[in-house]
């Protein structure tokens, strides 16, 4: 399977780009619910700003995963 260490490499740098981009979905899903709960306790700006945080941090972790995951697993 791992003939050497570049492709042990190259498998680490894989899994790193699949954590970073799991766990910025995870912190953007985080802030839309935390947004959420903000806009329930008045406080209207804060509540946009988290809610705009929360997509953006989605957004840059389906994109990590589409752009460096995907294509180094081969996938269309």
């Amino acid at each position: 399977m791992l003939d050497n260490a570049a492709e042990l490499f190259d498998l680490l740098v894989t899994l790193g780009y699949a954590v970073l981009g799991a766990g910025l979905v995870g912190t953007g899903l985080l802030a839309e619910l935390r947004s959420l709960s903000t806009f329930g306790g008045g406080q209207f700006i804060f509540g946009v700003w988290l809610a705009v945080l929360g997509g953006v941090a989605i957004a840059a972790g389906v994109m990590m995963y589409t752009d460096k995951v995907q294509s180094r697993l081969g996938g269309a």
